[in-house]
């Protein structure tokens, strides 16, 4: 009988030690895993591509390349024709783009970020040598799509980013229109002689009243309806950098604006 019971003991031992090997299995299993997952971050972090491979990895990637770089915190939007756009916390609306290449098995990264920071910087540079032309007026700069040398970063200056950038220069003006392309010419030459680089350079002729409340938010409806007089724009040779486009185009707006 007491045999039995020393079976029956020994069984319940074996038992409760297959469970406990079982349970530590598990363990290992999920330890493993959480470890692969927490290695993978962060050598994806330090550029290791061989770990990145899904959308998020990348764009968890790219939010801490930013944020060591300008030391601010950004959040990932979406990926578009080979770019990853980003925008910084503190400002949403800023769309910068964020190029990802690979070299010798690593991912590295470059950006326009730049092109925002120097934004209110170089619309006042910019404004300033217009002012004499247009007299009071608004001045938008509005970077492109396209990331720049991985050198550039917040302490660049503006003069070294508009000699190799790509942005936009938008000047909105109540002028009278008369003399518009007289005064664009000269505008033109004066980004010549500047070397103020901007891929286009647009003026827009609009009201008094309009410019007052005029916001950078505006511009895509005012293109899209035509609220204004006139809109004359070139674009600048980037490839031989010899200066604006000869032809210069000039965009009537509704017949009924102003009125």
């Amino acid at each position: 009988m007491c045999g039995l019971f020393d079976w029956r003991d020994r069984m319940e031992k074996r038992k409760i030690s297959q469970n406990e090997e079982a349970i530590r299995g598990i363990l290992i299993i999920i330890a493993f895993i959480v470890g692969l997952v927490f290695l993978r971050d962060i050598l994806a972090k330090r550029g290791v591509s061989i770990f990145m491979l899904t959308r998020q990895d990348y764009m968890n990637a790219v939010e801490y390349y930013m944020q060591k770089k300008y030391g601010e915190k950004f959040e990932g939007e979406y990926i578009l024709e080979g770019s990853i756009y980003v925008h910084p916390k503190a400002k949403p609306e800023w769309k910068v783009a964020v190029e990802v290449y690979s070299e010798n098995g690593l991912t590295y990264f470059s950006d326009n970020y730049v092109g925002y920071l120097k934004k209110e910087e170089l619309e006042k540079y910019i404004y300033e040598l217009v002012k004499p032309i247009y007299g009071e007026c608004k001045v938008y700069t509005q970077p492109w799509g396209f990331s720049l040398d991985d050198s550039f970063n917040k302490d660049t200056d503006i003069m070294t980013y508009v000699s190799n950038s790509d942005y936009t220069t938008c000047i909105f003006t109540d002028k009278n229109a008369d003399s518009r392309e007289k005064d664009f010419k000269e505008t033109c030459d004066i980004f010549v002689e500047k070397d103020l680089q901007t891929n286009r350079l647009l003026v827009t002729y609009i009201t008094k009243e309009d410019l007052y409340n005029f916001e950078e938010g505006l511009k895509d409806y005012t293109f899209n309806t035509l609220k204004f007089y006139y809109r004359i724009s070139s674009f600048y040779d980037k490839a031989y950098k010899t200066g604006f486009d000869d032809d210069i185009d000039i965009l009537e707006g509704d017949k009924d604006y102003g009125k």
